[in-house]
């Protein structure tokens, strides 16, 4: 039994899974390219300073740029797994589909320590309650995305396992 019948959403309509998870695949793309075009800005000296940004506290020229890499090496791998995720669904191949499933648990889990650090660290700064507020609520979006595509892993998992009944018995 699947989790969720349709993938209904404020930035993605659609009446089955199958569809809801390749826009899925297309918003997470999309996402990872804008995130990685703002990290590379960082790294490369833009601002930073800004109290929502993950890498607030970095040093410019230390560990801002370890933990860019590190960002830009997970979003490019979130790219490709979004490609191998459309192609899984394509060729009804739930393997495929797992890459991208584990790599958006790791990003939700991300989020949501972020938002506790935010409410943790700086909970007197109002715009740093109301970042993670904004936070709470990307990963509340980012959740039902992984959801939607879960659904439709349950439903390729569901087509795909062999319905054997026995009759004899032993």
């Amino acid at each position: 039994m699947t989790v969720l019948e349709s993938c209904w959403s404020p930035c993605i309509w659609s009446t089955d899974t199958k569809m809801g998870s390749k826009l899925v695949a297309v918003y997470t793309t999309a996402m990872s390219i804008v995130l990685i075009t703002f990290i590379g800005y960082q790294m490369d000296g833009g601002d930073s300073t800004q109290l929502w940004n993950p890498l607030f506290e970095a040093d410019v020229r230390g560990s801002l740029q370890i933990f860019g890499t590190i960002f830009i090496i997970i979003l490019t791998l979130l790219i490709i797994f979004s490609i191998l995720m459309v192609i899984g669904i394509n060729i009804w191949m739930r393997g495929f589909i797992l890459p991208w499933l584990s790599t958006m648990g790791f990003i939700i889990v991300f989020q949501f320590i972020f938002g506790l650090w935010l409410l943790g660290g700086y909970y007197i700064y109002l715009d740093a309650t109301f970042a993670a507020l904004a936070d709470f609520l990307w990963m509340a979006y980012n959740i039902y995305c992984w959801l939607c595509v879960f659904s439709q892993y349950q439903i390729i998992l569901e087509m795909q396992s062999p319905n054997i009944e026995i009759l004899v018995e032993y």
